[in-house]
């Protein structure tokens, strides 16, 4: 399950992602077990900010692979150079260590869909995609993984890139599913009110797009959000 993966920089080891679920947990049969997914590197330090995002947009990519551009890690590069939070010139492995080493850390809610277009969610969402398979598979990845990673990393503060991962810690917390916000509200959540132990942002995936009403893109709905969320103290 855990098996070295070929063409990669030799100054690595990469290795497939290891999500054993115990027993009790139903993985629906259209989620990919093991996930096509290389294994998350180790936080070098206290995680003082923890991403999270949607899913591999393709088997083996995503924000931690170098062996591919991903739109995420270079907007993200983007608004953390902007906020003069990272000195990297490029969205590259030196950013990535950059990344780890100033104390901040990225996981996916779903792992197990590695597809740009995740059932159910997003633009042109349908209900039916939802209901049978997005949320399915939403709610064992958060069993199978998700609770386990959160309790581990034991971050500082947890800021949710959309709808998705939001979605995600709503399983977790009922006091989250029954709160009504968007990400565009760039929302902040207090532990007394969240049900966690940290403080959570709530905002945008960044990208290009404008939401409807916005004079602001995504990626600056984000970078207004975080600089707001960075300067708390907690």
């Amino acid at each position: 399950m855990n098996d070295v993966m070929p063409d990669q920089p030799t100054d690595k080891i990469f290795t497939r992602y290891k999500c054993e679920p115990p027993s009790s947990i139903r993985i629906p049969a259209f989620g990919k077990r093991p996930p096509d997914l290389y294994a998350y590197p180790k936080a070098e330090r206290k995680v003082q900010l923890l991403f999270v995002g949607w899913n591999p947009p393709k088997p083996f990519g995503g924000f931690w692979s170098i062996k591919f551009d991903d739109n995420l890690r270079s907007e993200l590069h983007r608004v953390l150079v902007e906020l003069k939070k990272i000195k990297a010139s490029t969205p590259d492995a030196t950013f990535l260590d950059e990344f780890l080493k100033t104390g901040f850390y990225f996981i996916h809610a779903v792992k197990c869909w590695c597809c740009a277009k995740y059932p159910g969610f997003g633009r042109g969402a349908k209900g039916m995609d939802r209901k049978h398979v997005g949320l399915p598979l939403l709610r064992a990845c958060v069993d199978a993984h998700l609770r386990d990673e959160l309790r581990d990393l034991s971050p500082e503060k947890v800021c949710l890139l959309g709808q998705l991962p939001y979605t995600a810690l709503s399983c977790i917390s009922e006091r989250l599913g029954r709160m009504k916000v968007t990400p565009t509200e760039g929302k902040i959540l207090e532990p007394q009110d969240s049900g966690f132990d940290w403080p959570i942002l709530y905002s945008c995936f960044p990208g290009s797009q404008k939401p409807p009403k916005s004079i602001l893109n995504q990626r600056e709905l984000l970078r207004r959000d975080l600089e707001r969320f960075l300067r708390l103290s907690h």
